[in-house]
């Protein structure tokens, strides 16, 4: 492990929760790191939960995790955390009312006034089922963009308001555009003030596409040089205007013969095609994301270490949450000044 960086678990599985899988981070007002993920006897159980936990300014330990949500004989999926239009924390999680993965989940949110200590009873956000998503939202003024999918295609899509989530707009359907399967889109602003979404696939690379009215619209996904393993990728940028990508730089089989040429009207159970979810890194790009010289590994060798969450805290570190091996959720603190040693133009960084 790269000198300066430290590792800790923030949450464990337990003999009632032995797996426990993608996890979320966000800082509250007070400097309170707080994280989440869902757990359970495996992923898509009737029995899982959506675990949360806290790390108070100046502690070392994260809190013991406590039961966030809990919707009897319903499976939470991909909990995500932040601080909302209403300035209340909220925790957006999806609920499946049928198959696992087959366009049968519910959005529903929480809200907490008091960095996930109390929280309100679940409010359904938008009332179409089939939407999932996984990375956290992207506002600019009082226009929210809430990264989706529409679950049963994999097609990415975005939950979208102009008046502070006082309403909601559900926009594009951008996988069929490409005619590739393409979900879990991370956001980030570009230095022109435009927007650029990295998308999760199962085409073996990383997709990309552009906005310039505000997430309105999004020009058709074209793929990247980056490979993806049919798994979660982060992507955010730092206050020095780097971008920082974490994801497993691996690349998934091609689609099964099987589904033909058309567009499937709903994925055919067992149509996954994955890849190695390790290593897990971080690459950095300077140029709004056209090359990525620069990289820091937080994990290696056999296993699973997957689905990072990621946030820039006030004192400049990088804080990364991640399954490892779905039997923990990791928490890595990466200090600025280790990211300014490596970020160094014209030095050469990890091999790749």
């Amino acid at each position: 492990m790269r000198e300066g960086i430290t590792k800790r678990f923030c949450i464990r599985s337990s003999p009632k929760y032995p797996s426990c899988h993608a996890s979320t981070l966000c800082e509250s007002r007070d400097g309170t790191l707080i994280a989440a993920c869902y757990a359970g006897r495996r992923e898509g159980s009737p029995d899982s939960v959506v675990l949360g936990t806290r790390l108070g300014p100046g502690k070392s330990d994260w809190s013991e995790p406590e039961v966030w949500v809990n919707v009897a004989q319903r499976a939470p999926a991909n909990p995500r955390l932040f601080e909302g239009p209403d300035e209340r924390l909220w925790l957006l999680v999806g609920v499946n009312y049928g198959r696992w993965c087959s366009g049968d989940t519910y959005l529903f949110v929480k809200r907490s006034s008091n960095a996930g200590r109390s929280w309100t009873d679940l409010e359904l956000l938008v009332e179409r089922k089939g939407l999932l998503g996984r990375n956290r939202p992207f506002r600019h003024d009082n226009v929210w963009i809430i990264p989706t999918e529409w679950e049963a295609t994999w097609s990415a899509a975005f939950i979208r308001s102009e008046d502070g989530g006082r309403s909601w707009e559900i926009v594009g359907d951008l996988g069929k555009r490409a005619r590739a399967h393409l979900i879990q889109p991370a956001v980030v602003q570009l230095a022109g003030g435009g927007l650029m979404t990295f998308m999760r696939s199962q085409e073996g690379c990383i997709y990309r596409s552009y906005s310039w009215d505000c997430g309105k619209t999004w020009s058709v996904p074209e793929p990247t040089d980056l490979p993806n393993n049919n798994s979660g990728i982060e992507l955010i940028r730092l206050r020095s205007g780097i971008l920082a990508l974490i994801y497993n730089p691996t690349r998934a089989g091609k689609l099964p013969k099987e589904l033909g040429e058309e567009w499937p009207e709903k994925m055919p159970v067992g149509f996954s095609r994955w890849g190695p979810r390790t290593p897990l890194v971080i690459d950095f790009s300077p140029d709004e994301g056209e090359s990525w010289p620069w990289r820091i590994t937080l994990e290696e060798g056999p296993g699973e270490y997957s689905y990072p969450s990621a946030i820039q805290t006030a004192d400049g570190a990088l804080h990364v949450t991640y399954t490892y091996n779905r039997k923990a959720i990791m928490h890595a603190i990466i200090p600025e000044t280790v990211i300014q040693a490596t970020c160094v133009p014209g030095k050469k960084g990890e091999p790749r």
